[in-house]
C-alpha cells in the first residue's frame, strides 16, 4: 500500500534533515548554498507526510489548508536546487562558478521560476484542489492542471549539466545518475500500482546531491591538508 511507502518516505527525509543540518553545523555551511538542500529535504518530508497521513486527517478543511501548502512549498523550494547545483560547481573547481555573471545567473534563473511556478501555477492550484483516494492514501491534487512540469524540468536539466561537470572533473558519477534516474522516471511508466514512484525517484535525486556536496567538501579538506 501507498501508505507505507510515502510513510517511509517521509522517515527518510527526516533522518536526511538531521543529518544534513549535524553536518551543516559541524562544517559552519550554514550561510552557504548547500544549505538550500536541507530546504527542499524538509519540503519532501512535508509533501509525502501529508500524503501519509490524509485519511487519518479526513477529507475537509484542515486537510486542505495542510495540501495548499505542500504546493506551496514546491514552489519555493524546488527552484533553489538551481543555488546548489551552483554551490557543487563551485566547489568542483569549474573555473566559470567563480565570475559574479555565474553567480546573478544561478539567482535569476531561481527567483524566475519561483515567481514561474507561483504565478502559472501555485496559485491557481491552491484554489482548486479536490481529494482523491488511490492507492490507499488520501491526497488533494489541483484540478485541470496539465502540462509538463516545466519548473521541474529546467531545474533537472541545469542539475544534469553540473553532473557531466562533476562527472568529467572527479570522475563521480552519483550525481549523474541521481538526475538521469529523474528524467526516466518522468518518461517512462513502469507497470507498478503505485503514485509514489516519482517520489522515490526525487529521493534518490536528494540523496545523489546530497552525497555529492559531501564528497566535494571531503575533497576540498584533503587538498587543504
Amino acid at each position: 500500500m501507498d501508505v507505507w511507502l510515502y510513510s517511509a518516505l517521509t522517515l527518510v527525509y527526516l533522518i536526511l534533515v538531521i543529518r544534513m543540518a549535524v553536518v551543516l553545523t559541524q562544517r559552519k555551511q550554514w550561510l552557504t548554498y548547500s544549505s538550500f538542500q536541507l530546504f527542499v529535504a524538509f519540503s519532501l518530508a512535508y509533501d509525502n507526510g501529508i500524503i501519509a497521513v490524509g485519511n487519518l486527517i479526513g477529507e475537509g478543511e484542515l486537510l486542505t489548508v495542510l495540501s495548499s501548502l505542500r504546493f506551496w512549498l514546491h514552489a519555493f523550494a524546488t527552484p533553489t536546487l538551481i543555488l546548489v547545483g551552483y554551490h557543487i560547481l563551485r566547489s568542483s573547481g569549474a573555473k566559470f562558478a567563480n565570475r559574479s555573471i555565474t553567480n546573478v545567473a544561478a539567482w535569476l534563473i531561481t527567483l524566475g521560476l519561483v515567481i514561474y511556478q507561483i504565478v502559472g501555477f501555485t496559485l491557481s492550484e491552491v484554489k482548486n484542489l479536490t481529494a482523491i483516494e488511490e492507492y490507499g492514501v488520501l491526497r488533494y491534487v489541483a484540478e485541470d492542471h496539465g502540462g509538463p512540469p516545466m519548473m521541474v524540468i529546467i531545474v533537472g536539466i541545469v542539475l544534469l549539466f553540473v553532473s557531466l561537470i562533476v562527472l568529467f572533473k572527479h570522475k563521480w558519477v552519483w550525481l549523474f545518475i541521481g538526475t538521469a534516474l529523474l528524467f526516466a522516471g518522468q518518461l517512462i511508466s513502469l507497470p507498478v500500482k503505485s503514485g509514489a514512484l516519482t517520489n522515490v525517484y526525487e529521493l534518490i535525486l536528494i540523496l545523489s546531491i546530497w552525497r555529492t556536496t559531501t564528497f566535494l567538501m571531503d575533497s576540498t579538506d584533503r587538498r587543504r591538508y
